[in-house]
């Protein structure tokens, strides 16, 4: 087989051999200027129509070269390496070496483009910078006001979720966090995720939980709505102690709908649904519980002095009690006292 136009005889691409084909066809040309735009808050990059977090400038630089590098139809762009020389703060000369291939036979060209960034606002940071929102968390005590340790690890929980959910979603962030009375309320830019923040802290704390719509304005022809979720705490937390018809209970835990209790009088663990502990009332806060000195260790019972009274008060020892020194807690409460153990 020989080559039409040199007629050099060997392996041929069509009717041309390759130099023949790399002097004729292989061509590729890029701008003279490629403009990177990045975002001046946050410094994802404008890819095409939308805004993508890259490593670097040079990451950019090397996608927009790829993306604007131009070959005739049957070459195909295998590989792109891209050298960046800095002119000035917003400007580079790219070195861009582009490997070409057509079937078998591989090529190499050398271009070169000016890259210069612009610096601009992305949708999403417009957006924080405009305090947008679509829907707010109220989260509320319920007969009980959050104190300050409560208040910082419910904050904590609902940024490291809304943190997480950006990851896959850069449309997603607080636009403000508010300490109201009796609660917080949280200001999220989307519905979607609002939604999911609340329904992970009614699972966790066993709250109420709610939704209500208003209107908001309208958006191409069509109206928009925000989205207010409700999620009100009980009126107990972990460590504290509640009463129950006739029982007392120490809460143990607090997760996935269901309280974990402890029966004070006989040490008996138990998981209670939060309908189940509906007509349950708070009967000493974890706080408040006082600390007594033990007068008598007894097989079945405890001679405790009284911090208020000072006086000897008898306790029954309940199921698995375990006492690690000279000191035990003393709960008191309508139905009795009772004395808890050093590993609840």
């Amino acid at each position: 087989m020989f080559c039409v136009e040199c007629g050099n005889e060997g392996p041929l691409i069509g009717p041309l051999c390759p130099d023949c084909y790399s002097k004729k066809h292989v061509k590729a040309t890029l701008p003279e200027f490629i403009d990177v735009t990045v975002c001046a808050h946050c410094s994802s990059f404008l890819i095409g129509e939308r805004w993508v977090e890259m490593n670097s400038i040079k990451d950019a630089a090397e996608h927009m070269l790829r993306a604007s590098l131009a070959t005739p139809e049957g070459l195909e762009v295998t590989g792109v390496d891209v050298k960046l020389d800095e002119m000035d703060d917003r400007t580079f000369r790219a070195a861009v070496s582009a490997d070409l291939a057509a079937g078998e036979h591989r090529f190499r060209r050398e271009l070169s483009a000016t890259v210069r960034v612009k610096q601009a606002s992305c949708n999403e940071c417009s957006k924080q910078k405009g305090s947008y929102f679509e829907a707010i968390i109220q989260v509320r005590g319920d007969g009980r006001a959050l104190d300050a340790v409560g208040v910082e690890e419910i904050q904590r929980q609902v940024v490291a979720r809304v943190a997480a959910i950006r990851t896959g979603a850069r449309e997603v962030f607080i636009s403000r966090t508010e300490r109201v009375k009796g609660g917080l309320d949280f200001y999220l830019s989307t519905i979607q995720s609002a939604r999911i923040v609340a329904r992970e802290l009614q699972e966790l704390y066993t709250a109420e939980y709610g939704e209500s719509p208003s209107l908001w304005g309208r958006r191409g022809g069509q109206e928009v709505h925000r989205v207010t979720f409700l999620v009100r705490l009980p009126p107990f937390r972990e460590g504290d102690v509640i009463t129950c018809g006739a029982k007392d209970y120490l809460v143990r835990g607090m997760a996935k709908g269901a309280v974990r209790c402890l029966d004070l009088r006989t040490g008996e663990e138990q998981r209670m649904k939060h309908k189940a502990l509906e007509g349950c009332a708070l009967a000493c806060a974890g706080p408040d519980i006082a600390t007594a000195v033990v007068l008598v260790d007894g097989d079945s019972e405890l001679q405790l002095l009284d911090p208020d009274t000072m006086t000897p008060v008898d306790v029954v020892k309940p199921k698995g009690f375990v006492l690690k020194g000279d000191n035990v807690r003393l709960v008191r409460t309508n139905l009795g006292k009772y004395a808890l153990s050093d590993d609840w």
